[in-house]
């Protein structure tokens, strides 16, 4: 049972569940994502029930639901239209895309798209052209990684052969034909405005915009029998300002923007309804770990860092799969430990495993930092330390009636732990040391913030350092 309860989650994570954001932000707030998924939702109704040829582009930041939006919309649609899903990152050229459409194609319909007299002088002619069942290897039935040929009965045959680029205009202009309507999902569409001469994107938004609405299309025997919707998904602002003029005017100028949470209570509400999946009751513990300061904390910090949806997902599966037959329950100490695995690793050592002449040196360091010298030497580092030491012997810290001073550390242990903080990258070059300066006059710069240092000294825990450091503040 508690494996389904995981498994349960993990779907929910997948696919997470709608949050309303009325809920989550009030009444005076625009539900943006709401409205998004309203427009594009028309725009395919039109499409499907119309026969309307359409095109529109859904912007938005990475995280922001651009995809489960239309898979949303898509499975939403009356009827089964045909969808044709290309990617800017796996077809980068126009001939590995129209490739790609003439497969899917097929498969959706078991037809080939070119002319019978053609195939077989294009089969001699480019021996790459090939029909796709002699694409399988002969031992493909012990191959798990692909998928077995359909079944005989069904009226499918894969043996089509793929379609030249030359035949790029041809068949994109036999789409609106198809006795289904068709819906091609650009994702990446930036990438495909980088392709040579934009032929593609010109084919695809000519036959969408040359489709024509109306049932009697199809009965009068006209060309377009089919709407046709090509959706483009991508991540920039100014991807309309990528395409050509003669591809702006094909394009219908529709632009959905979707946004990312735009609070860090639609995170909670996620994870509250995401964690809640499970079959069984939790007995009030999601309320009680969504209740903890702790997970706020982190799921707040995490959300000052990034919007996207893809972090939490990663952060809460981790979560998930921490949880054990002895723990089934979510804590903060578990979401702590999974924000922690999806941060980079720090560049240097905790700091509160320097030894104590290393500690004392990054404190000097915070110290010239705070009168201003941002740049620094291990003189000046030395000196500081030197004058600390005589100034908490002069006046030390009682501790039960018995005075502890700061531990005198020679100048040749200062300079060994200065070297190490060097070669730990702790401290960074700031100029490139001339052949007649020494070491110790050499320039060097901190690369830990001040909060870490305040961090490290108080994990350390040692009065006198915590009194030095705080003269720094």
């Amino acid at each position: 049972m508690f494996d389904r309860q995981k498994r349960a989650v993990l779907r929910a994570l997948q696919r997470p569940p709608e949050i309303d954001e009325i809920d989550v932000y009030g009444d005076d707030y625009p539900p943006t994502n709401r409205l998004a998924y309203e427009q594009l939702s028309d725009l395919l109704v039109g499409t499907v029930a119309r026969g309307e040829g359409n095109s529109c582009l859904l912007i938005g930041a990475s995280g922001s639901g651009k995809t489960q939006m239309v898979e949303q919309a898509i499975a939403a649609l009356p009827g089964s239209p045909i969808i044709v899903r290309l990617s800017g990152y796996a077809q980068q050229n126009d001939r590995l895309a129209i490739r790609e459409i003439a497969w899917q194609l097929a498969k959706q319909t078991g037809q080939s798209f070119l002319p019978a007299g053609e195939e077989d002088e294009d089969d001699e002619e480019h021996p790459d052209a090939i029909p796709l069942a002699a694409n399988a290897p002969k031992d493909a039935d012990d191959n798990p990684f692909i998928d077995p040929p359909p079944a005989a009965n069904s009226g499918i045959s894969l043996s089509v052969t793929l379609p030249l680029p030359a035949h790029l205009l041809a068949l994109i202009s036999m789409i609106p034909t198809l006795p289904r309507p068709t819906i091609i999902v650009l994702d990446g569409f930036d990438l495909f405005a980088a392709h040579a001469r934009q032929a593609l994107l010109y084919c695809l938004l000519d036959t969408a915009q040359a489709c024509r609405a109306g049932p009697a299309t199809a009965a009068a025997g006209m060309r377009s029998a089919s709407g046709m919707a090509v959706i483009g998904v991508t991540a920039r602002v100014d991807t309309i300002n990528l395409l050509e003029k003669r591809v702006k005017s094909r394009f219908s100028g529709r632009m959905i923007r979707t946004a990312c949470p735009a609070k860090v209570g639609h995170w909670v509400a996620l994870t509250r309804a995401v964690l809640a999946a499970p079959l069984e009751s939790d007995d009030g513990q999601v309320e009680k770990f969504l209740g903890d300061e702790a997970a706020l904390d982190a799921l707040r910090e995490t959300y000052a860092l990034t919007r996207d949806y893809q972090m939490l997902r990663r952060i809460l599966t981790s979560l998930t799969m921490a949880l054990s037959l002895s723990s089934p329950y979510p804590t903060a100490a578990k979401l702590e430990a999974a924000v922690t695995r999806q941060r980079c690793p720090s560049r240097f050592p905790p700091l509160h495993t320097l030894t104590y002449p290393e500690i004392c040196l990054v404190i000097a360091a915070v110290h010239a930092q705070t009168s201003g010298h941002d740049v620094f030497t291990f003189e000046m580092l030395h000196e500081a330390f030197k004058n600390q030491v005589r100034t908490s012997q002069s006046a030390p810290v009682h501790v039960e009636g018995g005075g502890i001073g700061m531990v005198r550390c020679s100048r040749e242990v200062l300079f060994a732990a200065f070297e190490r903080l060097a070669d730990l990258r702790i401290f960074l070059p700031a100029a490139t040391a001339g052949g007649t300066v020494g070491r110790e006059f050499a320039l060097y710069r901190s690369a830990v913030d001040r909060f870490a240092v305040k961090k490290a000294v108080e994990t350390i825990g040692q009065l006198n350092l915590k009194k030095w450091f705080t003269k720094a503040q």
